[in-house]
């Protein structure tokens, strides 16, 4: 699989700039890409990943149980 099939999904999507972490998984599964080549394309092109389910995104800083 290609990034090429990752970028055609992205302007299908209408994607250029910034994404929910949602509708990265939903392109993952309705295009059959997998979702770390979703997120490895987004890290290229600088696209930024917004309202993370877990958290990683929100630019808040997070510390460890042991701090």
């Amino acid at each position: 699989m290609s990034l090429e099939k990752v970028e055609d999904a992205f302007l299908r999507e209408g994607i250029t700039t910034e994404i929910t972490c949602a509708k990265a998984h939903e392109i993952s599964e309705k295009y059959a890409i997998p979702i770390t080549m979703v997120g490895n394309y987004c890290n290229v092109h600088n696209i930024k990943v917004q309202a993370c389910m877990l958290g990683c995104f929100s630019g808040k800083k997070h510390h460890s149980p042991k701090e």
